[in-house]
């Protein structure tokens, strides 16, 4: 049996078909939900080329290769591939007035429910438009030109590393939603932390916020006096980042840690800021008291605390 999904877009069949085709892209928008995401994406892009996507739960309870081979490739029209298990998969790109219907036609697998497969291949195509409509394009003869100017982030944090930006990236892209993987810069030439040709700089994406990592060398670690507050609107969000983040690394005290490269992160639920801020100050002076008892923050107990139980 074979399955059909498809979406239109608000943009250029030429845009689409390289959102579809480039690394960088489909890291961004290849996931049916924001509790997977795709750490990599390799591609060879022509019939007999190979292409091998990695596919990861973001608690890391799981993980898979999407994997096949290109059969058939028309640059701006179709592609065709085969998967691991002979299945056959055709993608259409068909060009409207500045806008690109992408069709997807695929053959069904056994171990779960034609509705099952559906749904999931199209929330990936549903991802897929919007990752490209978000994107920095615009019509031609735009005041811009074909492609706009988009806002650019004022300030961003810029993170030195000593040679393992990438993995760092990878691992705080897998924590958080709307976060991704945005661009790998290597080295043009040899410079005093490595070789021509190494990775230099991570630029990715957390919470839609814009970071930078750089290989930079040992010379200058981390310390406390610079830490990112991550603001958690449950005990459940909490217990998943303090558990991730301190995995390698070091607790500290109310709420603070290390991760396994040495930077600082606070793991503060809402309700604390809340509760330091009750109008009654004998409530926030016992809700203040008890966090700094402790490691990582209890909602619960701070409340008790507050409450004088």
């Amino acid at each position: 049996m074979k399955i059909t999904v498809e979406t239109t877009i608000a943009a250029p069949v030429e845009v689409g078909w390289r959102a579809w085709t480039t690394p960088d892209d489909i890291r961004q928008w290849n996931a049916a939900s924001q509790d997977w995401y795709c750490p990599a994406a390799e591609i060879d892009l022509r019939p007999g080329g190979q292409f091998s996507y990695r596919m990861e739960a973001r608690d890391g309870s799981m993980g898979f290769d999407f994997a096949g081979t290109f059969t058939r490739v028309i640059a701006n029209e179709v592609i065709e591939y085969s998967l691991g298990d002979e299945r056959l998969v055709a993608v259409e790109f068909i060009a409207g007035d500045q806008s690109v219907t992408v069709r997807e036609t695929f053959d069904a697998e056994p171990s779960h429910s034609a509705e099952q497969q559906r749904s999931g291949w199209q929330a990936i195509l549903n991802n897929f438009k919007a990752h490209v409509e978000g994107s920095s394009w615009a019509p031609s003869g735009s005041p811009t030109g074909d492609r706009k100017i988009t806002a650019v982030q004022k300030i961003t944090p810029f993170l030195w590393y000593d040679g393992q930006a990438e993995q760092a990236a990878q691992f705080y892209v897998s924590l958080f939603p709307d976060s991704r993987i945005d661009n790998v810069a290597r080295a043009p030439a040899d410079h005093p932390s490595g070789s021509a040709g190494t990775i230099l700089t991570i630029e990715f994406t957390l919470c839609g916020s814009r970071f930078v990592a750089l290989n930079g060398g040992p010379q200058f670690p981390f310390t406390e006096a610079v830490s990112f507050q991550i603001a958690c609107d449950s005990q459940t969000e909490v217990d998943r980042l303090w558990s991730a983040l301190t995995e390698g690394g070091s607790e500290g005290q109310c709420g603070w840690l290390k991760d396994r490269w040495g930077l600082s992160w606070q793991i503060v639920p809402t309700r604390l800021h809340e509760l330091l801020g009750d109008p009654d100050p004998g409530r926030s002076r016992r809700a203040m008291e008890a966090m700094l008892k402790m490691r990582k923050l209890n909602i619960a107990e701070l409340e008790q605390a507050a409450n004088g139980a």
